[in-house]
């Protein structure tokens, strides 16, 4: 329930659910494993694990949902040296080359007699919506899987209305500005880790881990027209994560004050922990996002 990287979106307008009809509709794409030929399934599952009963769980202004992902593993390896055998025994006994069309159809034979057998992988993909300030917020790292889970949720309730939250936001100006000036916003001190690249795409690229960033190296690399791409900060001694500058924060850890807060419910009341850390980590996440912002300002 830790969300441990962000990939945010705001509603371009307000919204209100009601329970039971989301619930209905994350019911229409419910999680089902994988068919004997399908490579892949992704649908909804109980937002609270084995400890809930629902796919949405609704708390305090805020919804958690869960996604599940399962793929079948058909190693390439397996499939070519196969294929490899398949064909030199053709060869072999015809007398005769493999066309590449026949390769193909031979490799696709290959895969619908392998997938019944092939072993299974899941995962799980956490997201929560807050109702009243209009965040989506996806437990990734990945734009990839973020809007995925975006046009899963998007097709169980007909329409999802955001845009990423910081697409109007120039960070490379900010983190380079922050860094240059060692000035960062209000509530937020800079950290130990940074990344600097050249303007050019495929410029140099500089990393620095558990490094004084206040030191001349860094402002050496600034001065010589390096841009930060991304920059470890500290959230008011609550929260540390790394800010990159396509909007995601990464390797967020949480202080250990906030993770021993829920530590004295019971184990047997699993469901009222993960609820309570649930509100726990969201809150904390909406007041990081609302920090942040102010620090940003006005997009460009």
């Amino acid at each position: 329930m830790w969300f441990s990287n962000l990939i945010c979106y705001r509603f371009k307008q307000d919204v209100a659910y009601e329970q039971s009809d989301f619930e209905q509709a994350l019911s229409q794409d419910i999680f089902r494993p994988c068919a004997s030929q399908e490579l892949s399934s992704f649908g909804w599952t109980n937002a609270l694990g084995k400890h809930g009963q629902t796919l949405a769980h609704f708390s305090q202004n805020c919804i958690l949902v869960c996604a599940k992902r399962e793929e079948k593993v058909l190693p390439a390896s397996v499939v070519n040296d196969l294929l490899a055998e398949k064909i030199e025994q053709i060869e072999r006994e015809e007398q005769r080359p493999v066309k590449k069309k026949e390769k193909d159809e031979l490799k696709e034979n290959l895969l619908t007699t392998l997938l019944p057998q092939a072993f299974k992988k899941s995962s799980l993909q956490f997201a929560f919506i807050d109702t009243e300030n209009g965040w989506v917020i996806v437990n990734s790292g990945s734009f990839n899987k973020a809007e995925e889970l975006l046009a899963l949720l998007r097709k169980s309730l007909g329409t999802l209305p955001v845009v990423p939250a910081f697409a109007n936001y120039d960070l490379t100006v900010h983190l380079t500005d922050w860094l240059t000036k060692f000035t960062p916003p209000e509530g937020f001190a800079l950290g130990l880790d940074a990344e600097l690249q050249e303007p050019d795409e495929s410029g140099a690229q500089v990393k620095f881990k558990q490094f004084d960033l206040s030191s001349d190296e860094i402002q050496q690399h600034l001065a010589n027209g390096k841009l930060v791409t991304k920059l470890a900060i500290d959230w008011r001694e609550r929260v540390k994560f790394v800010l990159q500058n396509d909007g995601t924060l990464k390797r967020l850890n949480y202080a250990e004050t906030l993770r021993e807060q829920n530590a004295d419910i019971p184990k047997e009341d699993m469901a009222v922990k993960i609820d309570a850390d649930f509100i726990l980590v969201s809150e904390e996440i909406k007041a990081l996002l609302t920090d942040l912002l102010a620090g940003l300002g006005e997009p460009e």
